[in-house]
């Protein structure tokens, strides 16, 4: 059980899926994200994308 899908909980997830293992994974908001999706009005990050991408799911964007 992986309470919270925000960026960790996605994280587990994925690597519990990976390895066969059954699992659930507890969101209170009604969708994926966590407190990325609200917690700031306009949020820009200056590190690499490589530092915050998610498993398996790869992003192709501009680096800061």
């Amino acid at each position: 059980l992986i309470v919270g899908g925000g960026q960790a909980g996605l994280a587990v997830s994925y690597w519990l899926g990976r390895a066969g293992v059954e699992h659930q994974v507890l969101e209170r908001r009604a969708s994926l994200g966590g407190g990325w999706q609200d917690r700031w009005d306009a949020f820009c990050l200056n590190t690499p994308n490589i530092s915050l991408m998610l498993p398996g799911m790869p992003y192709a964007g501009p680096d800061p």
